[in-house]
């Protein structure tokens, strides 16, 4: 006497396999999925910043300098539109008639003076990294301005 299909059919291991067999292929297309919608959507665009003012000041030669004087006249260089939206705590604004972080290069105001140094580094830094200008003036703001008054 032969087996009949309904035998085969209700045998609980063959059921088993068959499902996880068609469970494997179901992950493995929506992996496979998931890799080609990724390579194919590219890289992130970052998000489009506000073009800010390029200010009309020539700061000094970054090449005349070493070491962290150098490179804040790189960042005054690299930057100036940056560094001209935002105050110098150091007390520059109100003694020597600064108007913003940015004329502390243009002389030699930013060699002897580190703050200065330090608003015009960390402001390149984060403004490299994607910072908008408004974070980037309060970052700079909590950071430095409990050092000096601006009033005049």
């Amino acid at each position: 006497m032969g087996k009949s299909s309904k035998d085969t059919n209700s045998n609980p291991s063959t059921s088993s396999a068959r499902v996880i067999n068609i469970l494997l292929v179901v992950g493995a297309l929506i992996f496979t999925a998931g890799i080609v919608w990724y390579t194919l959507s590219g890289p992130a665009q970052p998000a489009q910043r506000a073009a800010l003012p390029k200010p009309n000041v020539v700061t000094l030669d970054p090449a005349s300098f070493t070491g962290r004087v150098r490179e804040a006249y790189e960042a005054a260089k690299e930057v100036p539109e940056v560094l001209a939206q935002l105050n110098c705590y150091c007390g520059c604004m109100s003694g020597f008639g600064h108007k913003n972080n940015l004329d502390c290069f243009h002389d030699d105001h930013g060699v002897e003076c580190t703050m200065c140094q330090s608003i015009a580094i960390d402001a390149r830094n984060m403004y490299k990294n994607g910072f908008e200008i408004e974070r980037i003036r309060q970052v700079i703001k909590d950071r430095y301005g409990k050092y000096a008054s601006l009033t005049p």
